[in-house]
Protein backbone atom coordinates (compact mmCIF):
# COMPACT_ATOMS: atom_id res chain seq x y z
CA UNK A 1 0.00 0.00 0.00
CA UNK A 2 1.50 3.32 -1.00
CA UNK A 3 2.01 6.23 1.36
CA UNK A 4 -0.90 8.27 -0.05
CA UNK A 5 -3.43 5.51 0.63
CA UNK A 6 -2.11 4.99 4.14
CA UNK A 7 -2.47 8.72 4.86
CA UNK A 8 -5.94 8.77 3.32
CA UNK A 9 -7.01 5.76 5.38
CA UNK A 10 -5.69 7.38 8.56
CA UNK A 11 -7.58 10.59 7.78
CA UNK A 12 -10.80 8.62 7.21
CA UNK A 13 -10.38 6.70 10.45
CA UNK A 14 -9.65 9.86 12.43
CA UNK A 15 -12.68 11.59 10.90
CA UNK A 16 -14.94 8.64 11.69
CA UNK A 17 -13.74 8.54 15.30
CA UNK A 18 -14.29 12.28 15.57
CA UNK A 19 -17.75 12.12 13.95
CA UNK A 20 -18.89 9.26 16.18
CA UNK A 21 -17.55 10.94 19.33
CA UNK A 22 -19.26 14.25 18.50
CA UNK A 23 -22.47 12.49 17.55
CA UNK A 24 -22.56 10.47 20.76
CA UNK A 25 -22.05 13.58 22.84
CA UNK A 26 -24.59 15.73 21.00
CA UNK A 27 -27.23 13.01 20.87
CA UNK A 28 -26.82 12.50 24.62
CA UNK A 29 -27.19 16.22 25.25
CA UNK A 30 -30.32 16.21 23.09
CA UNK A 31 -32.11 13.07 24.22
CA UNK A 32 -30.57 12.23 27.60
CA UNK A 33 -29.64 15.63 29.06
CA UNK A 34 -28.34 16.23 32.58
CA UNK A 35 -31.57 16.81 34.49
CA UNK A 36 -31.81 19.59 37.06
CA UNK A 37 -33.08 18.69 40.52
CA UNK A 38 -35.95 20.40 42.29
CA UNK A 39 -33.48 21.72 44.85
CA UNK A 40 -31.30 23.30 42.15
CA UNK A 41 -34.27 24.98 40.47
CA UNK A 42 -35.75 26.31 43.71
CA UNK A 43 -32.36 27.65 44.86
CA UNK A 44 -31.87 29.32 41.47
CA UNK A 45 -35.26 30.99 41.76
CA UNK A 46 -34.25 32.53 45.09
CA UNK A 47 -30.94 33.86 43.76
CA UNK A 48 -32.20 35.62 40.63
CA UNK A 49 -33.05 39.31 40.58
CA UNK A 50 -36.82 38.86 40.58
CA UNK A 51 -38.40 36.45 43.02
CA UNK A 52 -40.22 33.57 41.36
CA UNK A 53 -42.71 33.48 44.22
CA UNK A 54 -43.04 31.49 47.43
CA UNK A 55 -44.35 28.02 46.66
CA UNK A 56 -45.12 27.31 50.29
CA UNK A 57 -47.62 30.17 50.38
CA UNK A 58 -49.90 28.59 47.76
CA UNK A 59 -52.52 25.91 48.27
CA UNK A 60 -51.81 22.95 46.00
CA UNK A 61 -53.02 19.49 45.05
CA UNK A 62 -50.93 16.62 43.65
CA UNK A 63 -51.50 15.64 40.04
CA UNK A 64 -50.79 12.18 38.62
CA UNK A 65 -51.79 11.28 35.09
CA UNK A 66 -51.26 7.82 33.58
CA UNK A 67 -50.32 8.05 29.92
CA UNK A 68 -51.42 5.85 27.01
CA UNK A 69 -48.39 3.56 27.56
CA UNK A 70 -48.76 3.30 31.34
CA UNK A 71 -46.13 5.95 32.07
CA UNK A 72 -47.08 8.26 34.97
CA UNK A 73 -46.68 12.04 34.80
CA UNK A 74 -46.44 13.96 38.09
CA UNK A 75 -47.29 17.56 38.78
CA UNK A 76 -49.16 19.99 40.99
CA UNK A 77 -52.42 21.90 40.71
CA UNK A 78 -52.60 25.36 42.30
CA UNK A 79 -56.33 26.10 42.45
CA UNK A 80 -57.64 29.66 42.39
CA UNK A 81 -60.56 30.39 40.05
CA UNK A 82 -62.17 27.11 38.90
CA UNK A 83 -63.42 28.83 35.75
CA UNK A 84 -59.99 29.41 34.23
CA UNK A 85 -56.74 27.47 34.36
CA UNK A 86 -53.34 27.44 32.64
CA UNK A 87 -51.08 24.40 32.08
CA UNK A 88 -47.37 25.33 32.17
CA UNK A 89 -44.77 23.19 30.34
CA UNK A 90 -41.09 23.60 31.26
CA UNK A 91 -37.95 23.37 29.16
CA UNK A 92 -35.28 20.82 28.24
CA UNK A 93 -33.59 19.23 31.26
CA UNK A 94 -35.60 21.33 33.70
CA UNK A 95 -38.55 20.46 35.93
CA UNK A 96 -41.95 21.75 36.96
CA UNK A 97 -40.55 24.36 39.33
CA UNK A 98 -39.15 26.32 36.39
CA UNK A 99 -42.80 27.24 35.83
CA UNK A 100 -43.20 28.91 39.22
CA UNK A 101 -42.46 32.38 37.80
CA UNK A 102 -45.27 31.93 35.27
CA UNK A 103 -47.51 30.43 37.93
CA UNK A 104 -47.06 33.69 39.78
CA UNK A 105 -47.91 35.71 36.66
CA UNK A 106 -51.11 33.80 35.94
CA UNK A 107 -52.20 33.87 39.57
CA UNK A 108 -51.99 37.66 39.41
CA UNK A 109 -54.40 37.41 36.48
CA UNK A 110 -56.76 35.19 38.44
CA UNK A 111 -55.95 31.79 36.94
CA UNK A 112 -55.63 28.40 38.55
CA UNK A 113 -52.38 26.86 37.35
CA UNK A 114 -50.92 23.44 36.68
CA UNK A 115 -47.19 22.74 36.64
CA UNK A 116 -45.92 19.27 35.79
CA UNK A 117 -42.74 17.38 35.00
CA UNK A 118 -42.38 16.44 31.36
CA UNK A 119 -41.65 12.80 30.55
CA UNK A 120 -38.26 11.75 31.92
CA UNK A 121 -37.86 14.97 33.93
CA UNK A 122 -38.21 15.86 37.61
CA UNK A 123 -39.66 13.09 39.76
CA UNK A 124 -40.93 11.10 36.79
CA UNK A 125 -39.28 7.82 35.88
CA UNK A 126 -36.27 8.07 33.52
CA UNK A 127 -37.23 8.15 29.85
CA UNK A 128 -35.83 9.32 26.54
CA UNK A 129 -36.36 13.02 25.87
CA UNK A 130 -37.84 13.34 22.36
CA UNK A 131 -37.84 17.15 22.14
CA UNK A 132 -41.63 17.36 21.89
CA UNK A 133 -42.59 14.18 20.03
CA UNK A 134 -43.80 12.09 22.98
CA UNK A 135 -44.08 15.12 25.23
CA UNK A 136 -46.78 16.75 23.08
CA UNK A 137 -48.86 13.57 23.24
CA UNK A 138 -48.45 13.55 27.02
CA UNK A 139 -49.60 17.18 27.19
CA UNK A 140 -52.88 16.25 25.48
CA UNK A 141 -53.49 13.64 28.17
CA UNK A 142 -52.57 16.06 30.96
CA UNK A 143 -55.04 18.50 29.37
CA UNK A 144 -57.82 15.91 29.54
CA UNK A 145 -57.09 15.31 33.23
CA UNK A 146 -57.21 19.05 33.89
CA UNK A 147 -60.55 19.29 32.10
CA UNK A 148 -61.90 16.61 34.43
CA UNK A 149 -60.66 18.59 37.43
CA UNK A 150 -61.98 21.93 36.10
CA UNK A 151 -65.08 21.08 34.04
CA UNK A 152 -66.17 23.83 31.68
CA UNK A 153 -63.20 26.05 32.50
CA UNK A 154 -61.37 28.33 30.07
CA UNK A 155 -58.02 26.61 29.57
CA UNK A 156 -54.73 28.05 28.33
CA UNK A 157 -51.34 26.53 27.63
CA UNK A 158 -47.97 28.14 28.38
CA UNK A 159 -44.70 26.60 27.23
CA UNK A 160 -41.07 27.65 27.67
CA UNK A 161 -38.31 26.56 25.25
CA UNK A 162 -38.80 22.80 24.69
CA UNK A 163 -42.04 23.19 26.63
CA UNK A 164 -43.05 25.74 24.00
CA UNK A 165 -42.22 23.30 21.21
CA UNK A 166 -44.19 20.62 23.07
CA UNK A 167 -47.17 22.96 23.38
CA UNK A 168 -47.07 24.02 19.72
CA UNK A 169 -46.77 20.40 18.55
CA UNK A 170 -49.83 19.55 20.64
CA UNK A 171 -51.85 21.98 18.51
CA UNK A 172 -51.71 19.43 15.71
CA UNK A 173 -54.33 17.50 17.70
CA UNK A 174 -56.70 20.49 17.68
CA UNK A 175 -57.05 20.55 21.49
CA UNK A 176 -60.00 22.32 23.04
CA UNK A 177 -58.06 25.21 24.57
CA UNK A 178 -58.68 28.95 24.54
CA UNK A 179 -55.18 30.37 24.13
CA UNK A 180 -51.48 29.54 23.97
CA UNK A 181 -48.43 31.46 25.20
CA UNK A 182 -45.37 30.25 23.26
CA UNK A 183 -42.17 31.49 24.93
CA UNK A 184 -38.78 31.11 23.16
CA UNK A 185 -39.54 27.86 21.40
CA UNK A 186 -38.16 26.32 18.23
CA UNK A 187 -40.18 25.71 15.10
CA UNK A 188 -37.51 23.57 13.42
CA UNK A 189 -35.23 21.57 15.73
CA UNK A 190 -32.67 20.90 13.00
CA UNK A 191 -31.93 24.62 12.78
CA UNK A 192 -31.24 24.80 16.51
CA UNK A 193 -28.85 21.85 16.31
CA UNK A 194 -27.07 23.46 13.38
CA UNK A 195 -26.73 26.72 15.35
CA UNK A 196 -25.19 24.75 18.23
CA UNK A 197 -22.71 23.21 15.79
CA UNK A 198 -21.82 26.66 14.48
CA UNK A 199 -21.32 27.83 18.05
CA UNK A 200 -18.70 25.15 18.64
CA UNK A 201 -17.13 25.89 15.24
CA UNK A 202 -18.27 22.71 13.56
CA UNK A 203 -19.78 22.39 10.07
CA UNK A 204 -23.57 22.20 10.04
CA UNK A 205 -23.34 19.03 7.91
CA UNK A 206 -22.29 17.27 11.10
CA UNK A 207 -25.97 17.27 12.01
CA UNK A 208 -26.36 14.31 9.62
CA UNK A 209 -24.23 11.85 11.64
CA UNK A 210 -25.54 13.34 14.89
CA UNK A 211 -29.08 12.56 13.78
CA UNK A 212 -28.14 9.06 12.56
CA UNK A 213 -26.66 8.26 15.95
CA UNK A 214 -29.62 9.81 17.72
CA UNK A 215 -32.06 7.64 15.74
CA UNK A 216 -30.07 4.50 16.50
CA UNK A 217 -29.67 5.27 20.20
CA UNK A 218 -32.96 6.95 21.06
CA UNK A 219 -35.40 5.93 18.35
CA UNK A 220 -36.61 9.21 16.86
CA UNK A 221 -35.64 11.46 13.98
CA UNK A 222 -34.56 14.91 15.21
CA UNK A 223 -34.80 16.27 11.65
CA UNK A 224 -38.55 15.57 11.72
CA UNK A 225 -39.20 17.55 14.92
CA UNK A 226 -40.87 20.58 13.35
CA UNK A 227 -43.44 22.20 15.65
CA UNK A 228 -43.95 24.87 13.00
CA UNK A 229 -45.91 22.33 10.93
CA UNK A 230 -48.67 22.36 13.56
CA UNK A 231 -49.39 26.02 12.86
CA UNK A 232 -50.33 25.88 9.19
CA UNK A 233 -53.99 25.41 10.12
CA UNK A 234 -53.99 26.63 13.73
CA UNK A 235 -56.67 29.12 14.70
CA UNK A 236 -56.27 29.02 18.49
CA UNK A 237 -55.12 32.45 19.72
CA UNK A 238 -51.36 32.29 20.18
CA UNK A 239 -48.94 34.73 21.78
CA UNK A 240 -45.28 34.35 20.82
CA UNK A 241 -42.69 35.80 23.23
CA UNK A 242 -38.96 35.56 22.64
CA UNK A 243 -35.85 37.21 24.04
CA UNK A 244 -34.41 39.49 21.36
CA UNK A 245 -30.89 38.57 22.53
CA UNK A 246 -31.46 34.80 22.62
CA UNK A 247 -28.33 33.20 21.16
CA UNK A 248 -29.43 29.62 21.88
CA UNK A 249 -32.78 29.45 20.11
CA UNK A 250 -32.85 32.29 17.60
CA UNK A 251 -35.77 34.75 17.78
CA UNK A 252 -36.18 34.00 14.08
CA UNK A 253 -37.77 30.72 15.12
CA UNK A 254 -40.67 32.56 16.76
CA UNK A 255 -40.85 34.97 13.84
CA UNK A 256 -41.19 32.04 11.42
CA UNK A 257 -43.89 30.44 13.55
CA UNK A 258 -45.77 33.71 13.89
CA UNK A 259 -45.71 34.32 10.15
CA UNK A 260 -46.81 30.79 9.27
CA UNK A 261 -49.59 30.56 11.85
CA UNK A 262 -52.89 30.53 9.97
CA UNK A 263 -55.09 32.29 12.50
CA UNK A 264 -55.17 36.06 12.76
CA UNK A 265 -55.48 36.09 16.55
CA UNK A 266 -51.74 36.11 17.14
CA UNK A 267 -49.03 38.40 18.48
CA UNK A 268 -45.24 38.39 18.55
CA UNK A 269 -43.19 40.21 21.18
CA UNK A 270 -39.39 40.26 21.07
CA UNK A 271 -38.08 41.37 24.47
CA UNK A 272 -34.95 43.59 24.32
CA UNK A 273 -32.13 42.53 26.63
CA UNK A 274 -33.54 39.03 27.20
CA UNK A 275 -31.43 35.96 26.46
CA UNK A 276 -32.76 32.43 26.29
CA UNK A 277 -35.76 31.74 28.55
CA UNK A 278 -35.35 35.06 30.36
CA UNK A 279 -38.05 37.30 28.87
CA UNK A 280 -39.92 37.15 32.19
CA UNK A 281 -36.77 37.80 34.20
CA UNK A 282 -36.00 41.06 32.38
CA UNK A 283 -39.29 42.65 33.48
CA UNK A 284 -41.94 40.44 35.12
CA UNK A 285 -44.55 43.21 35.17
CA UNK A 286 -44.11 43.91 31.44
CA UNK A 287 -44.34 40.18 30.69
CA UNK A 288 -47.53 39.98 32.71
CA UNK A 289 -49.03 42.96 30.96
CA UNK A 290 -48.28 41.52 27.50
CA UNK A 291 -50.19 38.39 28.46
CA UNK A 292 -53.03 40.29 30.13
CA UNK A 293 -53.62 42.53 27.13
CA UNK A 294 -53.46 39.60 24.74
CA UNK A 295 -56.05 37.72 26.81
CA UNK A 296 -58.28 40.77 26.98
CA UNK A 297 -58.35 40.98 23.18
CA UNK A 298 -58.82 37.26 22.57
CA UNK A 299 -61.04 35.89 25.29
CA UNK A 300 -64.29 34.26 24.26
CA UNK A 301 -66.00 35.22 27.51
CA UNK A 302 -65.76 37.88 30.16
CA UNK A 303 -63.53 36.55 32.93
CA UNK A 304 -62.33 39.76 34.52
CA UNK A 305 -58.99 40.41 32.81
CA UNK A 306 -59.95 44.03 32.20
CA UNK A 307 -60.35 44.50 35.94
CA UNK A 308 -56.96 42.91 36.60
CA UNK A 309 -55.32 45.26 34.10
CA UNK A 310 -56.93 48.27 35.75
CA UNK A 311 -55.99 47.20 39.26
CA UNK A 312 -52.38 46.20 38.46
CA UNK A 313 -51.33 48.55 35.69
CA UNK A 314 -53.62 51.56 35.58
CA UNK A 315 -54.05 52.57 39.20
Amino acid sequence: MNTFLIILLCVIVVFLIYAVTLSLKMSSNLSNPPYKTYEFTIDRSKNEEHSWGDLDSYEKEPLEVTMRDGYVIHGDIYPLDPKKVVIISHGHGDNKYTGVRFLQTFRHLGYSTVIYDLRGHGHNEPFVCTMGVNESKDLIEVLEAVKDRFPGAEIGLHGLSMGCATTVMALKNKPDVDFVVADCGYGILKNVCEDVLKGIKQPTKMFIPVNWVNKIRFGYDASAVNPIDSLVDNEIPILFIHGADDDYISPKQSEWMYNLNKGERKELHLIPGADHAHAWNVDPAAYERIIAEFLEKNQKSETGIRNFIRSRFES
